[in-house]
C-alpha cells in the first residue's frame, strides 16, 4: 500500500505540472493572438491570425534521377524526358538524349549521405533507395475566407485543450486516490471522461478535415526553365487527407471498458461492506 501511495503521489505530481504548464501555455498563445504580428521580443507564436494555422497534408515526391528539358532547333517542339527507373520513362528518355536535332538541357539530381559531423559517407553505402514516395507534414496557410480560417482556428486549439481536459481529469483522479485508494463513482466517472473526450476529439478532427478538403484539396509545386515551353514538371504535391488516428480512437474505448469494469468493482466492493 506503502509503494502504491508513493506511485498515485508521483502521478499526482506530474499531472498537477502538466495541467498547470498547459494553462500557461494556451495563456501564452491566446495572449500572442491579440499582438498584431505575434511576436514580442525574441518571443513568437507558432500559430497566429496574421500568419496561419496549420493542417495536415500528404507530401508526395517525384525525383527523377536525371530530367531533360528539350526543343528542336525550330523552336515549334518541346517537353520534357525523365530517367526514373520505368521502362516506359526510360526508353522516351533514352530516345530524346540520342535525338541531335534536339536543343537539349539536363537536370540532374543525386543525394548525399552525411555522418557524424557531416562526413560525407556516400561510398560507404551501395544503394539507398525511398520505399514510400509519401509522407504527412503540417503546412501552414492563413486563408481569406472567414469560415475556412474559423474551422483551422478551432482544429489548432482543440487539441491544446484536450490536453488541458485530460491533465485536469488525471489530476482530480490521482488526488482522489491519494484520498482514498480504492474503487469510487468518481474514479470510474473520470476515467470515463477521458475515454469519451479522446473519442469525441478524434470525430471532430474527421469532421474538421473533412471540411478543409471543400477548401483546400491540392498545393501543387512545379519546377520549370522560363526559356523552354512545356517544361514545367511538377515535383512536390500537397495533398489535403481526411484526419484520423486509431490508435488514440482505441485508447478512448478501451477507457470506456476499464470504466465500466471499475464500475463493476465499485458495485462488488459496497456489497461485500454490506455483507460485512
Amino acid at each position: 500500500m506503502k509503494n502504491n501511495n508513493r506511485l498515485v503521489n508521483v502521478l499526482y505530481i506530474i499531472s498537477r505540472l502538466s495541467f498547470r504548464f498547459f494553462q500557461l501555455l494556451l495563456l501564452f498563445v491566446l495572449i500572442f493572438e491579440f499582438i498584431p504580428n505575434g511576436t514580442l521580443g525574441n518571443f513568437s507564436s507558432g500559430i497566429h491570425h496574421s500568419t496561419g494555422y496549420p493542417l495536415t497534408a500528404k507530401v508526395q515526391l517525384n525525383i527523377p534521377d536525371t530530367l531533360i528539358n528539350y526543343k528542336n532547333k525550330l523552336g515549334n517542339s518541346f517537353g520534357i524526358a525523365l530517367k526514373t527507373g520505368n521502362k516506359q520513362f526510360d526508353d522516351n528518355f533514352n530516345k530524346i538524349k540520342k535525338d541531335p536535332k534536339l536543343i537539349k538541357t539536363y537536370q540532374i539530381n543525386h543525394f548525399e549521405i552525411h555522418g557524424a559531423k557531416f562526413k560525407d559517407i556516400k561510398k560507404e553505402f551501395d544503394n539507398v533507395k525511398i520505399q514510400s514516395d509519401t509522407a504527412e507534414l503540417n503546412v501552414t496557410v492563413n486563408p481569406k475566407n472567414l469560415f475556412f480560417k474559423s474551422i483551422l482556428i478551432i482544429k489548432s486549439y482543440s487539441i491544446l485543450a484536450l490536453i488541458l481536459f485530460i491533465t485536469y481529469q488525471c489530476m482530480c483522479l490521482f488526488e482522489g486516490l491519494k484520498a482514498n485508494f480504492s474503487f469510487g463513482k468518481l474514479l470510474n466517472q473520470r476515467i470515463k471522461n477521458i475515454g469519451y473526450s479522446l473519442i469525441v476529439f478524434q470525430a471532430a478532427k474527421m469532421i474538421f478535415s473533412i471540411i478543409i478538403m471543400q477548401y483546400l484539396s491540392r498545393i501543387n509545386y512545379d519546377h520549370y526553365l522560363p526559356s523552354i515551353k512545356n517544361s514545367r514538371f511538377n515535383f512536390i504535391n500537397l495533398t489535403t487527407t481526411v484526419e484520423y488516428n486509431l490508435e488514440i480512437l482505441f485508447l478512448g474505448l478501451c477507457l470506456l471498458v476499464l470504466s465500466k469494469l471499475l464500475s463493476y468493482g465499485y458495485d462488488l466492493q459496497n456489497e461485500n461492506e454490506l455483507t460485512i
